[in-house]
């Protein structure tokens, strides 16, 4: 099942551990969400930051530093309990463009999508 947000493609898929709120950006094919995340506005916001990076930083610089370093987090976070995959600076640099793009939204959710002054 697809949807479109901001014109990316929304992918639903149907995984545990993409319905326990997990989901990957691969620019220039789409955004891959949970079924129960498909209309998290929240959460689609901060995945398209990633294509943000993307479309600021360029294809090597995503795909060889922001990619790696992002996947990294995220495994560790599952592994490890003191590690936050939201506080790391492939993430706060995502929810930071992401929420200059949508004009500093009042309804943002900084708790789960935390920005920092890198």
């Amino acid at each position: 099942m697809k949807a479109k947000f901001e014109g990316v493609t929304v992918f639903i898929v149907n995984t545990k551990s993409f319905n326990r709120g997990a989901a990957v950006t691969i620019p220039g094919v789409g955004i891959f969400v949970g079924r129960k995340c498909s209309q998290d506005t929240d959460l689609l916001r901060h995945e398209f930051g990633h294509v943000l990076q993307f479309r600021q930083k360029g294809f090597f610089y995503f795909w060889f530093k922001i990619a790696p370093a992002s996947l990294r987090s995220a495994f560790l976070s599952s592994k490890r309990e003191n590690h936050i995959h939201m506080h790391t600076w492939t993430e706060y640099t995502a929810n930071q463009l992401s929420y200059e793009y949508f004009n500093r939204p009042t309804d943002w959710d900084f708790r789960n999508f935390p920005l920092t002054d890198f």
